[in-house]
């Protein structure tokens, strides 16, 4: 790549749908509040193309920049409630949860599987039990019976 050649971030159609969303967002919100993009140029050291840009939701436009507008318009808390409901995130963890890892010892430079059962296996408590069940229940794995309201396990 020359020096003149700026690097582009791939977007996919999907992802630019929501881009131009966002910019429609900016540009709305300008609208209500009153504020021009003369304005919001002052107040961002950005230039009325960039914003323009903003407004179309670019993706050449770096996430600086819509923080930067975001910022004026007092909006930029809604930046970091980006991901902060994960779902799935918390699906996969939870999944991961449930499958024992195998407890291993440190043999030279080899690493062994160890013959001792863990500490969680050999004394397992009520309350590991129940948020064990808990975590595969809510990923949707229902083979193992369900949780009820009391907590107790239902086909136990």
């Amino acid at each position: 790549m020359s020096g003149s050649q700026k690097r582009q971030a791939v977007v996919f159609p999907e992802e630019m749908k929501i881009l131009q969303q966002l910019g429609e967002n900016i540009r709305l919100a300008m609208k209500r509040r009153r504020i021009t993009q003369t304005m919001v140029a002052e107040r961002t050291g950005l230039s009325k193309p960039t914003l323009r840009n903003i407004e179309r939701g670019e993706p050449t436009v770096s996430i600086g920049h819509y923080l930067r507008v975001l910022a004026v318009l007092g909006l930029a808390e809604d930046l970091g409630r980006v991901a902060l409901d994960d779902e799935l995130g918390r699906k996969l963890q939870d999944i991961a949860l449930q499958s024992p890892r195998p407890t291993t010892r440190r043999t030279g430079t080899s690493v062994a599987k160890s013959d001792k059962p863990s500490v969680a296996e050999r004394y397992p408590s009520d309350r590991v039990k129940l948020l064990m069940k808990m975590a595969r229940d809510r990923a949707g794995d229902l083979t193992n019976g369900q949780v009820g309201r009391d907590g107790e396990a239902a086909d136990e």
